[in-house]
């Protein structure tokens, strides 16, 4: 099996223009937090401008705010990693809690290539000429990231590794390896930034009644891929909650949006109990033979995961016996959050689900699935002939620049 998954991963990196992947890879497990809670303490955003854009804000989000002073957020140049010490431009807030805060700013321009850092810190004066405001254990605020760094941009996961979290003690700058939650908001609807501020577990069961399909529980992601995409397989992020009984099957829907109407293309097994863990892994899950065929046209599909086994619970992840699916997703409150989410836009992809069996559909916005369909672009020219992927395997791709 080992020598199989890396004869797949070697073949699939060496010829890149033939096989690609397709879908969401971001990955959040929970948020994280720094309280700047001194004077003198701070936190920084490291981050790569992807395209000139007069900046007009900027967005965190906070976690706590307990009585809290003002704070200043800025924007600084780059020098070695760190913070340089001249402030480009800043604004004032006094943040609120619990939510996504955006300062305005004064069209500043910003260079693609260029590397960036926001950095808030408290605003001791708010302009004045002597102190206000008390910063300490009673009063401050904290400021969120996620606990997995993601090294690429969310929309279409362009690297960028300057991406990061570090932060300030009164004294040295420190680098997290966390994952920062950020926009930038342009002029002109410019985008960039990472909307994802909330993980979801996603049960996929058969809601107890294993011999009637029709009130099953089926959850996936609805993909849109840019150009024509000759499935060999999916990869996804799951997990098994108790001791299902029955096997995990995909199905792939044709969505026919004039008519908001569904059609089953194909459907087949994905993996048996025995082959998930009870913690979230990454797994390769290759398409039956038959279905090689399948062609995964610049339209959208639903992409969907089904089980007989499983019944709903009311305590997490909802279910037991059952299936786990991940996800990640922004909770409101940041403007143009869709257009900051896997593939720049609600109406190309999003998370999707299934009460009935799969006779009607719920989609949910801003919100994406862990599901990645691995194919064949169809490139002109000889290339590698892909084998069978085999099911399941670890799967895990190298953001290493």
């Amino acid at each position: 099996m080992k020598s199989l998954k890396w004869t797949f991963l070697l073949t699939f990196f060496l010829s890149g223009l033939a096989y690609a992947d397709y879908g969401c890879h971001f990955v959040l497990n929970s948020r994280l937090e720094t309280p700047l809670n001194a004077a003198g303490k701070k936190i920084a955003i490291r981050f790569t401008s992807r395209q000139d854009m007069s900046l007009i804000g900027v967005s965190f989000y906070c976690e706590q705010a307990v009585i809290p002073p003002a704070y200043q957020v800025e924007l600084r140049e780059d020098i070695k990693g760190m913070p340089s010490t001249a402030i480009l431009e800043s604004a004032s807030v006094t943040p609120k809690g619990g939510c996504w805060n955006t300062v305005p700013f004064n069209n500043l321009p910003l260079f693609p290539g260029k590397v960036y850092h926001i950095v808030i810190e408290q605003d001791a004066t708010r302009g004045g000429q002597h102190l206000v405001g008390i910063i300490d254990s009673q009063h401050f605020a904290s400021i969120a990231y996620g606990d997995h760094l993601n090294p690429f941009d969310p929309t279409d996961e362009k690297p960028d590794p300057r991406l990061n979290v570090l932060t300030f003690d009164g004294e040295t700058w420190q680098t997290l390896d966390r994952q920062p939650l950020y926009a930038l908001h342009g002029a002109g609807s410019k985008y960039q930034g990472n909307p994802y501020d909330s993980f979801e577990e996603l049960p996929i069961h058969g809601n107890g009644t294993s011999q009637d399909r029709s009130d099953d529980v089926l959850r996936g992601e609805a993909l849109h891929p840019h150009s024509g995409l000759s499935a060999k397989g999916f990869a996804v992020r799951l997990r098994k909650q108790g001791q299902p009984t029955a096997p995990l099957n995909y199905r792939v829907y044709v969505i026919n949006f004039l008519q908001h109407k569904t059609t089953l293309a194909f459907t087949g097994q994905a993996l048996q109990p025995d082959q998930v863990t009870d913690s979230f892994q990454w797994v390769t899950i290759g398409i039956h033979k038959e279905d090689h065929a399948q062609s995964f046209p610049p339209e959208c599909r639903y992409v969907v995961f089904q089980s007989d086994s499983g019944r709903p619970v009311s305590q997490s992840p909802g279910c037991e016996d059952c299936y786990v699916l991940s996800e990640v997703g922004n909770s409101g409150g940041l403007g143009e959050a869709a257009d900051m989410t896997f593939d720049s836009g609600a109406h190309r992809s999003r998370e999707t689900f299934s009460i009935d069996g799969g006779a009607t559909w719920i989609d949910r916005f801003e919100r994406d699935a862990n599901v990645v369909i691995i194919g064949d672009l169809g490139a002109t020219g000889e290339s590698p002939e892909l084998g069978d992927i085999p099911t399941p395997e670890p799967w895990y791709r190298d953001w290493t620049p």
